[in-house]
């Protein structure tokens, strides 16, 4: 029994031991000999009023002998600012206290978390909510009676929709701001895209992540009551494919720290803002003195504005466009970041330049140069092209493509084209109170219509300028970014030189160089004057047609092919073909020419200018007046102007020689007079001019025994009056009728100022139904009387055996 009680004793004392042993163990370690106190659950805050603006805590504070500071351990520092709207939070192993100054230095890893007093409330007290930004750093300074922490070391940031770093920071807890110092980096996650429909589909939820944006600048200050970010430049923010330089950036955030509207400003010296992009062979450039994007609460961009000297430019291989404005104003297509409708305002000068490679079929590029006050150019939205038909051999377009382009006001294009081996250079200027352009599925110009006093002008090498004015009209754009196709309708008028037209409605062909008039069409130069339903003028060669109701009117008579009284001479016609180089007119389809009081009609009537010559082929009639002289229907005595006589003529072909002043008519040639009627096989008339202004109507002529080549004496110099049948030849079964008289002969010539026949050939004979028959180897006769003059082998003699009845 002693012995179990001495065991429990010696048992007893080693577990107290044992206690004493593992107490010892655990307690806290011996102050240093420089530590003057210990304490735990430290707290001190700095405040305004009832308010307080930040609060210190630490779980551990040590104070040092004569050292006036005390070292903190378990810091966190919680910041509300002056409005107590930040519930911001600053955390850290170990910080020294300097209890003069109220400085404290924590040398550690330091972390910082910024958040709204709502989105700590919301969140139930928990840091990480959404809309918070986390930053870590080390060696950083906090000044207790400014409210600032400041470093100089690297600094890292984290936040809902990206992350960054920097070197050296200064938070200001009253303010709420936080200033990175300097080599500030960036990244942006960019929101995924978004169907048509604005929804994110699960296929791109899935898909890889889009490439973040990298943001780098000089220094950034951040300000979390605000909601803004400023980052001084030069700023640059860039992925892969797309560039944004600026003297700064000003980012405004919203109340979940999300990106609101992005400013890009200048540094007030040569730096402008500029985004670009490039993606395969296409690049994008957009310059302004400021640039703002607008975000959507998604993340995407909604809207965007440029203001201040706006620049931009488009290319895509060979092809560019550059636009100048004032400013712009672009809206983007949901959760797609590309546009739907940008406004260009001020001085607009927009141009596009195919390149001279960039052409298809041996075409050359052309340039197009739009001028406005204020342009509207809207697009499709990805999936509205489709159904469109893929055109062979055309290059598709990628990225946003163009649906119409709009002028609000008054609006100017130009087309530069160049030249190659078939046509010179020329430029087209298009101008009307509005212009509107349209484009094809592919993004390309095809169509542009133009509103309210619609002018043009187009010039070429070496050739007049050409202008039209009309109220409306349009144009058909080619690929290249020339013009194939003009139409302008209402109130339509041409000039070009001395030459000018009108009708109600135009279209020109490039490609053909052609002008076709339709409705009411004339076209008017120095010496003629043209009418008809529809007019086409080849400008390179100089072809002219017309069709419907065809008149001309020449309105001089020293440049008209031909001359047959001094007035216009006018044709009419169903069809004109000629051409204004060779001076060629060919007028088919009850063709009638008048002038003075010569008439002619034919299925077809030809003029040669330059020749001076008229052909007349198909059912051939004419009327022509004859030169005064001995017959019975001038003998007649009368005081007064005596009324022209009329030949009438009817053939299958007539030719007018104005220089040689004859004409021969062929094929079943009748020429009937009030005296007589003549037909033959061929017949030339021979005319002389009449001198109307000196001699009281009589006529001035040559010799009547001229040769039948000669005409009259002088041509046609002096235009001085109508032209008159002086003589006339006929040739092949001719055959005269004169009341009851008939000749018939081979040949026969009539010379109208002594009304003598002279009939010749074959057995010429004169049949008389009263008198009998006369024949001879020439018989020479007179309208005027009974003489015939006989020719013969004998010799020749004179009878006299019939009296012709007037």
């Amino acid at each position: 029994m002693a012995l179990v009680f001495a065991g429990l004793t010696v048992g007893l004392y080693l577990k107290r031991g044992w206690t004493r042993h593992i107490e010892r163990k655990n307690a806290p370690p011996s102050a240093p000999v420089d530590v003057e106190r210990q304490s735990t659950g430290l707290t001190f805050s700095k405040g305004e009023g009832t308010r307080k603006i930040f609060t210190v805590e630490a779980s551990k504070s040590i104070d040092f002998k004569g050292a006036n500071a005390s070292d903190l351990e378990g810091v966190k520092i919680t910041i509300f600012g002056k409005e107590g709207a930040r519930h911001d939070t600053m955390e850290t192993h170990t910080c020294r206290y300097t209890q003069d100054s109220g400085d404290m230095s924590c040398s550690g890893d330091v972390e910082i978390i910024l958040m709204s007093a709502e989105e700590w409330k919301a969140a139930g007290g928990k840091p990480g909510a959404p809309g918070t930004m986390k930053i870590e750093t080390k060696g950083v300074g906090f000044n207790r009676t400014s409210g600032e922490a400041t470093t100089d070391e690297e600094v890292r940031f984290f936040f809902a929709n990206g992350s960054g770093q920097a070197v050296g920071a200064v938070y200001n807890s009253e303010e709420g701001t936080l200033r990175l110092q300097r080599e500030v980096k960036l990244k942006l996650d960019q929101p995924a895209a978004v169907g048509a429909k604005g929804a994110i589909g699960a296929k791109s939820a899935l898909g890889p992540k889009r490439e973040p944006v990298e943001i780098t600048g000089t220094r950034m200050d951040f300000s979390r009551n605000n909601g803004t970010i400023y980052l001084s430049g030069p700023a640059e923010a860039k992925t892969q494919t797309e560039r944004l330089t600026a003297g700064a950036l000003l980012l405004e955030m919203d109340g979940n720290f999300r990106a609101r509207r992005l400013i890009a400003q200048s540094n007030g010296k040569d730096m402008l803002p500029e985004f670009s992009a490039a993606k395969g062979a296409g690049k994008q450039r957009l310059s302004a003195e400021e640039i703002t994007a607008i975000f959507a609460p998604q993340g995407w961009v909604a809207h965007a504005d440029a203001k201040g000297q706006v620049n931009g430019e488009s290319a895509q291989g060979e092809a560019r466009q550059t636009f100048k404005a004032q400013s712009t104003s672009m809206e983007m297509v949901p959760g797609q970041n590309s546009p739907k409708l940008l406004v260009l305002r001020g001085g607009v000068d927009a141009r596009t330049n195919t390149g001279a490679k960039g052409s298809r079929g041996g075409e050359t590029g052309d340039t197009r140069r739009l001028t406005t006050d204020e342009l509207r150019l809207t697009f499709l939205e990805k999936g509205m092209e489709k159904g469109q038909e893929k055109r062979p051999g055309r290059e598709e377009t990628k990225g946003s493509k163009l649906a119409s382009a709009d002028t609000v006001g008054t609006g100017r294009i130009e087309w530069n084209e160049t030249g190659n081996a078939s046509r010179k250079p020329s430029q087209t200027v298009l101008q009307a109170n509005q212009l509107g352009m349209t484009f094809d599925g592919s993004g390309k110009a095809s169509r542009l219509d133009a509103k309210g006093n619609v002018r043009t002008e187009r010039n070429a090498a070496d050739a007049e300028k050409q202008a039209a004015t009309a109220k409306n009209g349009f144009v058909e754009l080619q690929e290249q970014g020339g013009w194939s196709r003009m139409e302008l309708s209402e109130d339509v008028r041409l000039n070009q030189g001395t030459r000018s037209a009108r009708a109600d409605h135009a279209a020109f062909e490039r490609a053909e160089q052609t002008a076709t008039l339709t409705g009411h069409a004339t076209a008017r130069d120095a010496t003629n004057l043209t009418s008809a339903q529809r007019l086409t003028f080849w400008q390179a060669t100089g072809d002219v047609q017309g069709e419907g109701a065809v008149r001309s009117s020449d309105l001089s008579a020293r440049g008209s092919a031909v001359h047959l009284a001094p007035a216009a001479a006018n044709i009419s016609a169903d069809h004109l073909s000629g051409n204004s180089k060779s001076g060629r007119a060919l007028y088919t389809g009850h063709a009638r020419l008048w002038q003075g009081d010569s008439v002619l009609e034919a299925d077809s009537i030809e003029l040669l200018k330059n020749e001076r010559m008229l052909n007349a082929a198909g059912n051939v009639r004419a009327v022509f007046p004859q030169a005064p002289g001995g017959t019975p229907a001038s003998a007649t005595n009368s005081t007064g102007p005596k009324p022209p006589v009329l030949w009438h003529a009817q053939s299958a072909k007539l030719t007018y020689w104005d220089q040689e002043n004859r004409a021969r008519l062929e094929q079943n040639v009748v020429v009937q007079s009030p005296d007589e009627k003549i037909s033959s096989a061929v017949l030339d008339l021979y005319f002389t001019r009449a001198n109307a202004a000196g001699n009281g109507g009589r006529t001035t002529t040559s010799s009547s025994n001229a040769s039948p080549n000669a005409g009259s004496t002088g041509g046609s110099a002096g235009l001085a009056g109508a032209q008159q049948i002086s003589r006339a030849v006929a040739t092949g079964g001719v055959a005269v009728q004169q009341g009851e008289r008939r000749a018939t002969a081979e040949h026969g010539e009539y010379t109208a100022a002594d009304g003598k026949f002279v009939m010749s050939g074959g057995t010429p004979t004169i049949f008389d139904a009263a008198e009998g028959t006369t024949t001879g180897q020439q018989l020479t006769f007179f309208l005027a009387d009974a003489t015939i003059i006989v020719d013969s082998e004998n010799g020749s003699r004179t009878l006299t055996k019939h009296r012709v009845e007037k």
